[in-house]
């Protein structure tokens, strides 16, 4: 235990606040990986590059290609997403139709203009 330097008075008398003197944690040792580079951390917390062996120098890419493009579970994900875009497409069509319709009806004729404009941009 460490006296401090700094001082206190409670209920009249002087205190003195002491402290437990630095006692080092040993940090532990342990191989790490972020964004692809190795680094390693040392007993006394220090950050250092991995040595270089031969299994880290044998490295697969991280973008395989596909084994086969046309395999069952492709080919139904690739329908379910053309499924998924149609219907966004035919909800965006018929919400415009009737944004166009009530503006028509409002007699808005600037908002008709626009409506109008962005249906010969989805077209």
């Amino acid at each position: 235990m460490k006296d401090s330097e700094i001082t206190g008075c409670y209920r009249g008398r002087t205190l003195t606040f002491s402290y437990p003197s630095h006692v080092p944690v040993p940090q532990p040792v342990a191989r790490y990986t972020y964004r692809g580079v190795g680094y390693e951390t040392t007993a006394q917390g220090r950050v250092q590059p991995v040595s270089a062996s031969p299994a880290a120098e044998v490295r697969q890419p991280v973008f395989q290609g596909i084994k086969s493009a046309d395999s069952p579970m492709m080919q139904a994900r690739r329908h379910l997403l053309m499924e998924a875009s149609t219907a966004h497409r035919t909800n965006i069509q018929r919400s415009l139709d009737h944004r166009l319709s009530v503006a028509k009806a409002q007699g808005n004729d600037l908002l008709v203009q626009q409506l109008e404009a962005e249906l010969h941009q989805l077209a």
